[in-house]
């Protein structure tokens, strides 16, 4: 008799246990600004996705937001590029080999790329997003690298 009881007891803790894993996804938020704070971005990863949001946000709005797919991005080079306020774009976010799953960002104000621009040789370059006006911040670092072009929060 005790040893299905505790039989029962295991099966039922390695239920619950499961359920506790399988339900609770990663999830970050981080809120990316200009220098002056004029502009914002807001950046939620949700398990294997990752919404690109103009404005500060705590929530998955209806509109003006990006999803993409970030199951095969290697940590340690993950990262989000970001240039404010171009000639033709309010921003410019770089989040180099995620997979566009669903747009809903206003592409005649904003501009989203998968891919790193090129250099002379065909090599993907930060070069572009390390100068005035832009930044780089690094998932691996938790910060932005270097320390420069934007104000970050992270909740």
């Amino acid at each position: 008799m005790k040893r299905k009881f505790r039989i029962r007891s295991i099966v039922k803790f390695s239920f619950l246990l499961s359920v506790l894993i399988i339900g609770c996804e990663r999830k970050q938020l981080i809120h990316f600004y200009s220098i002056d704070r004029s502009q914002c971005i807001t950046v939620i990863d949700v398990g294997d996705y990752r919404y690109v949001i103009d404005g500060k946000h705590k929530r998955i709005p209806e509109y003006n937001f990006i999803k993409l797919e970030m199951r095969n991005i290697d940590r340690v080079l993950d990262g989000v590029h970001i240039c404010w306020e171009n000639k033709e774009y309010t921003w410019e976010v770089v989040i180099d080999k995620s997979i566009v799953v669903e747009s809903k960002l206003d592409t005649s104000k904003f501009t989203f790329n998968t891919s790193l621009p090129l250099d002379d040789r065909g090599i993907p370059t930060e070069r572009k997003f390390r100068s005035e006006n832009c930044a780089v911040f690094s998932y691996e670092l938790m910060r932005l690298s270097p320390d420069q072009g934007a104000i970050v929060e992270i909740e």
